[in-house]
């Protein structure tokens, strides 16, 4: 009874199976697949319903706001603790504006300590420059000197000369000329002596004559100048004290407070974040794959990540020339990376208003370089065919 019953259920399955073939075949040659073929080296295009051809291929990219002059990471040159911050985020701000200071007490003390210093050095220079008139009133007192001693010898050389004119008619003892020698060499001696004070007096002058160069006011002058290269240093210190704007912007991102430590080195988290907003760039990530598509001045356009229906307007402004590693933007410390990426930067041009920096942007550029190879469908004769 069961050998009789399989064959006839094996021949009612394979009828239900040729019924099922032929209905599917039909169907098949009723609706033919839709015709268009496409590059497999696009990575996107646009097929309007029912033509049945694309009219023209799009290059698909990721991209990220930012501002114009990029986002600049204000950091300290040196490490203190925080005491004061001047700026908010979004507060516009200009070149050399505050926005935070550090504790500057130590360098303020040693500003006024070579302020002190530098005090000193100039009372100094004062002081030589006074002893001028003094030298030179020197000067003259020693020359005078010696024209009283140029008297004294000429009087004792005529005594002298007298003596020796006495001594041979016996009109003067040899007591008195021999008296009148010495008195003679006495003379000579203290002009030596006066006409010495003069060449030291000169020479002292000499030392502070700043017309010809005098070493001491020279030695003064150049140590009132290192006293104020000190207290350009030290006024420096202090500065460095006080972090300021390096260029007109918009406070993005303000990481410090009152009390905070504040390391003069490259921080994974940047102290302060401020930037450029007028105009608004769009850094654009374009796969290694479509370089060859991409045409710099093609059309581009973008959408608001999570709002497809927004269309903004972007204008190319300059490529960055080093294709890099491209990051998955996970926002951890160290991002994976996954493929290499040729940036460009565009101009947003319209619905800045709804953007923020650092907000993703889903971009779409115009591929005019190389348009795209279509195979028509095939008919219903050639399908048949292949079939």
């Amino acid at each position: 009874m069961i050998a009789v019953r399989l064959p006839r259920l094996a021949y009612g399955m394979m009828l239900v199976a040729a019924i099922a073939l032929t209905v599917t075949f039909s169907s098949f040659l009723r609706n033919p697949p839709a015709s268009g073929y496409i590059d497999p080296g696009t990575r996107s295009a646009t097929t309007p319903p029912g033509t049945g051809h694309i009219d023209h291929i799009q290059i698909g990219a990721v991209g990220v706001v930012e501002p114009s002059s990029q986002p600049i990471n204000i950091g300290t040159n040196v490490s203190a603790t925080i005491t004061d911050v001047f700026v908010t985020p979004g507060a516009k701000v200009s070149r050399g504006d505050k926005l935070f200071a550090l504790d500057a007490r130590i360098a303020q003390a040693t500003l006024d300590l070579r302020r002190r210093d530098l005090a000193t050095a100039q009372a100094r220079l004062a002081q030589a420059r006074a002893r001028v008139p003094g030298l030179q009133a020197e000067v003259e007192a020693a020359r005078t000197t010696v024209e009283a001693a140029q008297s004294d010898y000429e009087e004792a050389l005529d005594l002298v000369q007298i003596a020796a004119a006495l001594l041979t008619g016996n009109s003067i003892t040899a007591r008195e000329a021999t008296r009148r020698r010495n008195a003679l060499r006495t003379a000579v001696a203290r002009l030596s002596e006066a006409r010495a004070r003069v060449v030291l007096a000169e020479a002292n002058l000499s030392l502070f004559d700043e017309n010809n160069g005098g070493a001491s006011i020279a030695l003064e002058i150049a140590a009132v100048e290192q006293e104020r290269g000190s207290v350009s240093l030290a006024e420096m210190e202090v500065e460095l004290r006080i972090v300021r704007a390096p260029e007109d912007g918009t406070v993005l991102q303000v990481n410090v407070r009152p009390g905070e430590f504040a390391q003069a080195s490259a921080l994974s988290l940047p102290l302060i974040i401020m930037g450029r907003m007028t105009p608004l760039y769009a850094r654009v990530d374009i796969d290694e794959a479509d370089i060859a598509r991409l045409l710099p001045d093609a059309a581009a356009t973008a959408s608001i990540r999570g709002s497809a229906g927004s269309r903004l307007n972007l204008r190319f402004v300059r490529i960055e020339p080093m294709v890099v590693p491209k990051r998955s933007l996970s926002g951890q410390l160290t991002e994976r990376t996954d493929t290499r990426v040729l940036q460009i930067i565009y101009e947003i041009v319209s619905g800045v208003d709804m953007l923020w920096p650092g907000q993703q942007l889903d971009v779409l550029i115009q591929d005019n370089r190389h348009p795209p190879t279509f195979q028509p469908a095939p008919s219903d004769k050639v399908a048949k065919r292949r079939l």
